[in-house]
């Protein structure tokens, strides 16, 4: 029996997702996915956010989703909503992403009698560990069902986590919608590259530009385009004038669909030195997009699936330029790279394929004795 069909013939579920919010983030637009995907098929689904709604809930709002925000000025007071949210909707999977949506949720969905409960942890999880979260993150987990990392290097390092409980956790990748063909494309010129992610320690940002500057010395025409806001987007600007990059790198700054960008770009490139599975990456694959990105965490995993993503090392500029100058070479070649990174999308992150993956963990029997 194929997956499709076992999940045709799944009797619709009440599903309450748990999210510290649903800001413009990879976690959350995949929460969104999920929450669509889930609703095409049925099951009655809520979203339950602990800080604020953000953009993409008030999106789900729009669509007629049922978004709630449970804001309180102490964790026990989040608790105490949560648990009188699901006594009365008594949901049958309340799934949680994140730490804190853990931590705060999953013992009131306990208490309230929820029978399946899911955790995903969307970030890597690499030592060395934060050890005052991930002991409040170990403890809430006990009282999970499933422990869900997005790639296997996730699921390897929660394995390895202080007091983790080893028989609970499975990975499940990343599923996006594929960008959008149709897209009307940017005016470009010249060999552009694209980046798509928040301006945050994480990404690294600083060593992509530098890498750029190496790398123009020997293609000129060169171009990069940052999509994406942060913290670090006065410090990254600043770097960006200093390395005289000024001409040759636009900051389009935080956008609801990149499509347009996917559909003109020649390269996607990331930096990071700590990712979990990149929606940003994924979204890139759809479009048949050739990649450039740095050998760490589920991104490592994608560059052995597919021809289409090159890996580099991290925090190394000159590494990255040299890749970068590589794959200008290999651009005749994009063709065939293109069709291999389509391929690999298609074949392991569709949300078809995510969805098909946590139904099989919400209608799994939860012993795991």
């Amino acid at each position: 029996m194929t997956s499709s069909a076992v999940s045709n013939q799944t009797a619709p579920l009440s599903v309450a997702h748990v999210n510290d919010s649903l800001v413009v983030g990879g976690s959350e637009k995949l929460t969104a996915t999920l929450c669509r995907q889930q609703r095409s098929r049925r099951h009655i689904v809520s979203v339950h956010c602990l800080f604020s709604i953000g953009p993409i809930g008030e999106q789900l709002q729009a669509e007629g989703f049922d978004v709630a925000l449970h804001r309180s000025s102490s964790a026990l007071g989040l608790m105490r909503n949560l648990y009188h949210a699901f006594k009365s909707a008594r949901p049958d999977v309340v799934h949680c992403h994140n730490t804190t949506a853990a931590v705060i949720g999953a013992l009131p969905a306990r208490l309230a009698g929820v029978k399946t409960i899911v955790v995903t942890r969307h970030s890597l999880v690499k030592p060395p560990y934060e050890l005052k979260s991930e002991l409040r993150f170990a403890v809430a987990s006990r009282f999970c069902d499933w422990i869900v990392g997005v790639c296997d290097s996730t699921r390897r390092n929660l394995l390895a986590a202080p007091l983790a409980s080893r028989e609970k956790i499975v990975h499940v990748y990343n599923g996006t919608p594929p960008a959008n063909a149709e897209a009307a494309p940017k005016v470009k010129s010249g060999f552009t590259l694209l980046h798509v992610g928040r301006l945050v320690p994480e990404k690294d940002q600083a060593t992509m530009l530098r890498a750029v500057a190496i790398a123009r010395k020997t293609i000129p025409d060169l171009r990069l385009w940052m999509v994406g806001d942060g913290p670090l987007g006065p410090d990254l600007r600043a770097l960006s004038e200093s390395l005289g990059l000024a001409n040759c790198v636009t900051f389009f700054g935080e956008q609801t669909d990149v499509s347009s960008f996917l559909v003109s770009a020649d390269l996607f490139v990331m930096s990071s030195i700590s990712e979990g599975l990149p929606i940003s990456l994924l979204e890139a694959m759809s479009a048949g997009l050739p990649a450039v990105v740095t050998d760490v965490g589920g991104m490592g995993e994608i560059g052995h699936l597919s021809t289409g993503v090159m890996l580099t090392r991290p925090s190394d500029p000159q590494a990255m330029a040299n890749a970068l100058c590589q794959a200008t070479i290999r651009s005749r070649a994009f063709p065939q790279i293109r069709q291999s990174a389509s391929r690999c999308y298609e074949q392991n992150f569709t949300p078809e394929a995510m969805y098909e993956s946590y139904m099989r963990l919400y209608t799994r029997c939860s012993s795991h004795s």
